[in-house]
């Protein structure tokens, strides 16, 4: 039995064997990262409080889109 794979989860994707992942959990991570591509920042300077650590952080996309309302909101 397969486990299923969380929604905005996209963590099987970089930890796990493409042939083994289920074909729509592909094409809409394939979707996700070209969109979030073409969304490739601009000159602004970020936010002071936005820290690059040495870890690797890997956000979902639930998470990812509530950070960048958070900001946009602390851009206003």
């Amino acid at each position: 039995m397969k486990k299923r794979i969380k929604h905005n989860d996209l963590l099987p994707w970089f930890i796990k064997d493409h042939d083994k992942l289920p074909a729509g959990y592909l094409k809409s991570v394939e979707k996700f990262l070209i969109s979030y591509k073409l969304q490739a920042p601009s000159g602004k300077p970020q936010a002071a409080s936005v820290k690059l650590s040495p870890q690797l952080n890997v956000l979902t996309t639930k998470e990812y889109k509530k950070l960048e309302r958070k900001y946009k909101n602390e851009n206003k």
